[in-house]
């Protein structure tokens, strides 16, 4: 038992001693005096997977026949299954967003400016798009003037 033990400690000295002998610099501080740090642990890379997304946004923006936005048009979202109603007032540039969307279910999206009205649009519950993009076009009817964005205001007559 001595004597195996002596023949594995001198086995242990020997091979510790090769290593020395190799010209491998053996890990220690650097010149500059810092220990030297080693970031790479050979490991592959794995990209996190993402999350399907759990609701959808639906955005777009209400325009008039010439392309330019309309402030101040009525966005409503209708839920198809229950005909909840969501409703939306645009600013200067023409811009709506629904959020928080159930992917199960059909919603009908249509904008409203003074009394002209845009198609109605729709948006499918097999469309698993979770950011969709509509572009409302409220356009006049054909032979009728364009409403006016100023209000009318009548004059009183003497």
């Amino acid at each position: 038992m001595k004597l195996s033990m002596r023949v594995l400690v001198s086995g242990f000295v020997i091979a510790l001693g090769a290593l020395g002998q190799s010209g491998n610099p053996t890990p220690g501080p650097t010149p500059e005096g810092n220990a030297p740090v080693f970031l790479d642990n050979h490991r592959p890379l794995n990209p996190k997977k993402e999350k399907n997304p759990t609701t959808r946004t639906v955005t777009g923006q209400v325009v008039d026949d010439s392309g330019q936005p309309l402030d101040g048009a009525l966005v409503t979202l209708v839920d198809q299954k229950t005909k909840e109603r969501h409703e939306f007032f645009t600013k200067k540039d023409g811009r709506y967003k629904f959020e928080d969307l159930s992917f199960s279910v059909d919603y009908q999206l249509q904008a409203k400016w003074k009394n002209l009205m845009s198609e109605e649009r729709k948006l499918s519950q097999y469309d698993h798009s979770p950011r969709i993009v509509r572009l409302l076009e409220v356009t006049t009817p054909e032979g009728a003037p364009p409403p006016s964005s100023e209000a009318k205001t009548d004059k009183p007559k003497p």
